[in-house]
């Protein structure tokens, strides 16, 4: 039994509508006919439920019809229970001795929990709340030993794969949700923006983590954050790798630095990307490159409006691209993605060749024109220029704008 503490969510997450995720995903799921559904991945189940679990032992159960089921140990069940709202939260024991006062909360537990704890409370809701449909789970991300306890529980042919009914779902976003992309994103920039006046020739780069981790920690004194980490990929000089640069590297006058993705607010992601010049100078090369990219960019972000097919965005980005001596091939596998609360930054549909997904209303995606050199390329180094934005009724609002230079002047 969980100990029913007061509510207390955080002021923002307060006005999250569980009611429209939950029904979001119902739908979706009676499309593929399922009765319920299992989510495990972590960023799902915060998604069905609005609970970010910091173990990592957790479930969501979705079924047809009702509430959702949020599966938590007991040593987060009480926090689980008092930040979500519309969630029927069900705890299993942990191995932590947590006393309520029960004979069964104070004996010998050993020092691991039962491994089959979740799968035993999939089961008691299915068989006692029976449905039609079947049983979706997330095929790729469940171990053979859960998925084989619940087929040998089960009727034949009942559970089946549903892990594509998030992905549909997070396509298009509820308003909540976009508030909270766009104050990801713009929180990023504000970070990079007080970051630049301090980034000087002779400096370490480890510095670079170092002063964003800083800045962003003091702009997330001002409204707090579920989301306890961040992810910034950052390239200098020579270094252009997406895992960042060699920490040791030592900044000179006219490197290049890459600044890519950002914090995340109440499990959104930002995704964003600038690019700078150390010392106030820069190659001819860079220069050029940099606007080159800019107007590939700025053209691609003209496209966006609802009806406009995400392919046609990608083909006209490269082929603006592709006009310039500098860069006369530009093999991009996308130029963008959607974004939300997914296990990454980039989530489907993607600004693709291949993506036959037309843009519509309450859409949020990253459009970005990203370039890295090495060896013979023309510019050694990374660069990237990437804002987000929501698609509205006619047309887009961006909620963050990239320098027109690579000074940012």
């Amino acid at each position: 039994m969980v100990n029913k503490l007061e509510k207390c969510l955080h002021p923002m997450l307060a006005k999250r509508d569980q009611r429209w995720f939950c029904h979001k995903i119902q739908t979706e799921m009676k499309k593929q006919g399922l009765g319920y559904l299992i989510l495990q991945a972590p960023y799902n189940v915060f998604y069905a439920t609005g609970y970010t679990s910091l173990v990592g032992s957790s479930a969501a159960v979705v079924p047809a019809e009702g509430d959702v089921h949020l599966l938590i140990s007991t040593l987060e069940s009480a926090d689980a229970y008092a930040n979500t709202q519309n969630v029927d939260v069900r705890e299993f024991m942990s191995w932590v001795f947590i006393d309520n006062g029960s004979e069964e909360s104070r004996r010998d537990k050993g020092d691991v929990m039962d491994p089959d704890a979740i799968i035993h409370i999939c089961l008691d809701l299915i068989k006692n709340t029976p449905m039609d449909g079947k049983v979706g789970i997330e095929m790729g991300g469940v171990s053979h030993h859960f998925y084989s306890a619940l087929t040998e529980a089960l009727p034949a042919g009942m559970v089946v794969d549903g892990s594509n009914v998030t992905r549909n779902c997070r396509v298009v976003k509820c308003q909540w949700e976009i508030d909270m992309l766009k104050l990801a994103a713009q929180e990023a920039d504000k970070a990079w923006r007080a970051m630049i006046g301090e980034i000087k020739p002779g400096m370490p780069a480890w510095k670079l983590d170092a002063m964003f981790t800083y800045y962003g920690a003091k702009l997330n004194l001002e409204h707090g954050t579920a989301s306890r980490g961040h992810t910034f990929i950052p390239a200098a000089g020579p270094y252009y790798g997406l895992c960042g640069m060699p920490r040791g590297y030592i900044l000179k006058a006219g490197d290049i630095i890459k600044f890519d993705v950002g914090y995340q607010y109440l499990g959104y992601w930002s995704d964003i990307a600038r690019t700078f010049a150390v010392g106030g100078t820069a190659p001819d090369e860079a220069l050029e490159l940099y606007d080159i990219l800019y107007r590939a960019n700025r053209l691609g972000v003209g496209m966006l409006k609802p009806g406009v097919a995400m392919r046609d965005i990608y083909h006209a980005i490269r082929e603006e691209v592709e006009k310039s001596s500098l860069v006369p091939k530009y093999p991009r596998g996308h130029m963008g993605h959607s974004i939300g609360s997914g296990v990454g930054p980039e989530e489907y549909p993607t600004i693709a060749p291949g993506t036959d997904y037309v843009l519509e209303p309450n859409m949020v995606v990253c459009l970005e024109t990203p370039y890295s050199g090495t060896g013979n390329a023309p510019v050694c180094g990374g660069f990237n220029l990437e804002d987000t934005h929501v698609i509205t009724t006619d047309g887009h609002e961006s909620f963050t704008t990239m320098p027109d230079n690579i000074f940012w002047k």
